[in-house]
């Protein structure tokens, strides 16, 4: 083909892709456009289309399934067949009623009673708490025809309907608190997989997956770093390279989305809670070479679920970090967003950071300004980078890097802004340049400190005078929240002594 009729080529493909992206945001902006009109909430749209969603692409992956046994001369027995197929009672447009009464009262008790393997398990945990936020059968006829036109087996589809779902999700989070459980910012989440680098072979694992954005990125970063794929690579990118775990339903039906979305068509995602199942001696073989997470904090854990840990700590944070030292394999890689108090608090703290700098390589504290989590949350965090050495080598030192600005203003609204410093510390961590947000603090003083790893600038002088007044705020904020965090590791050791 010569170059003129190349580019006619690539005109026209480019052409057909883009009515195509309109033709798929168009579908779900009528959909959410009819719940609007019926009164569904805003804040109700993901759950509703995330369902929908799941049943379209679950028939479509059981047609692929069916074809490639109908290509060996095999049978293939379907999960949802006869009425309970997607392609049954979503053709009963004509007959709305019908068809609203058929999903209310015949297919949700049918998906809440498949069997008892794991598929039908996570079948029954999801259709036991989600809902249908639709009672009036033409309104939710219409939106099902809108679904209808969604093909989860196109790559077009499947890459826009990811970047409206990201975007879904994220307008939800701003509206109502509770998508703050299960969304972490995408930039924050690219920045984390950059550096941990996963790749073909890698078990990549979130202990807690919400809406599966470091499984979905870090498929999109193999992806993009591997060049050729042989059917041998892609059987096991599909069904051997992520993992998770996830107890909260509607959180695990929008992180098995997100990844379908992302085109992982077999991830191994499990419904359960992750801290209840955790053991301290796993073998080697059921452990994972990259993890990434941004565990639940905040929490309290009941002490009879304490047991199964080495140190005991009713703080969710402290066993999840716990839990992710334990399934790293030698090798490994991981990278784990914590509270602030995780890098300073003595008590089950303090031991769990000591095991941490002696059994593993911490290599990389990145400080994330307090405010970047908005508006779900104004805690100050940190990204923990660190490595299961082969040798088992411990932390020789830390490299610090300081990020005041992340691209967006540190407000509710969270606005873009100028001066991200995310791509500077991208091009110095691997050579652990030192700068104006950056330092090494070698492990020797570390030690000293009874372990505390905080982040404290050695560059940054105190001038409160020219600080901007927002810095300032939220300088007097974390030094409140390492008050409180004293106050509560105080509180939670009189309890004890009045326990025993």
């Amino acid at each position: 083909m010569n170059s003129s009729n190349q580019s006619t080529a690539e005109a026209f493909a480019n052409g057909v892709t883009e009515h195509r992206r309109q033709e798929v945001q168009q579908a779900v902006d009528s959909a959410c456009d009819q719940m609007r009109s019926e009164g569904v909430h805003p804040r109700d749209y993901v759950e509703q289309l995330s369902w929908l969603f799941f049943l379209k692409a679950f028939e479509e992956t059981e047609n692929r399934r069916a074809d490639e046994a109908a290509f060996d001369d095999q049978s293939y027995q379907r999960r949802l067949d006869s009425e309970y197929r997607w392609s049954a009672w979503a053709k009963k447009t004509d007959r709305a009623d019908e068809m609203l009464s058929l999903v209310n009262g015949k297919l949700w008790p049918h998906l809440q009673q498949l069997g008892d393997d794991p598929l039908a398990e996570r079948f029954r945990r999801i259709f036991s708490s989600v809902k249908n936020h639709q009672s009036r059968g033409p309104s939710f006829a219409r939106v099902v025809a809108q679904v209808d036109k969604l093909h989860f087996s196109e790559r077009t589809d499947v890459i826009v309907l990811s970047e409206i779902y990201e975007r879904l999700l994220k307008d939800v989070a701003q509206v109502s608190g509770y998508a703050g459980e299960f969304y972490t910012p995408r930039h924050i989440i690219r920045a984390m997989v950059q550096v941990v680098a996963p790749r073909l072979g890698d078990r990549i694992y979130d202990p807690c997956f919400g809406s599966a954005g470091f499984l979905s990125e870090s498929a999109e970063y193999i992806r993009r770093n591997k060049k050729s794929w042989s059917g041998e690579a892609l059987n096991r990118f599909h069904r051997e390279t992520f993992f998770g775990r996830e107890m909260v339903p509607l959180a695990y039906l929008m992180g098995t989305m997100g990844l379908l979305l992302h085109d992982v068509h077999d991830p191994a995602l499990e419904l359960l809670n992750t801290l209840e199942v955790h053991t301290t001696n796993p073998s080697e073989s059921s452990k994972y070479t990259v993890i990434l997470a941004n565990p639940p904090y905040g929490g309290k854990m009941a002490q009879q679920l304490q047991t199964n840990f080495t140190v005991r700590s009713g703080s969710t944070e402290v066993l999840f970090l716990q839990h992710i030292m334990t399934y790293l394999a030698r090798g490994g890689r991981a990278a784990v967003i914590v509270p602030e108090g995780v890098l300073f608090r003595g008590g089950p703290d303090q031991k769990v950071r000591e095991r941490l700098l002696t059994e593993f390589n911490l290599h990389t504290v990145l400080s994330l300004p307090a405010g970047c989590f908005q508006p779900y949350t104004g805690v100050k965090t940190n990204t923990l980078f660190f490595n299961r050495e082969e040798n088992e080598r411990g932390t020789n030192s830390i490299w610090y890097y300081e990020i005041t600005n992340d691209g967006f203003e540190l407000k509710q609204t969270r606005r873009p802004i100028g001066g991200d410093q995310f791509p500077d510390f991208l091009s110095k961590w691997k050579d652990r340049v030192t700068s104006d947000n950056s330092w090494i603090v070698p492990i020797g003083e570390i030690k000293k400190k009874g372990w505390d790893i905080s982040a404290k600038n050695p560059n940054r002088k105190d001038d409160y005078e020219h600080r901007p007044a927002l810095e300032l705020v939220q300088s007097i904020k974390v030094k409140e929240e390492r008050i409180f965090a004293l106050l509560s590791e105080l509180e939670e050791m009189l309890e004890s002594k009045e326990s025993e």
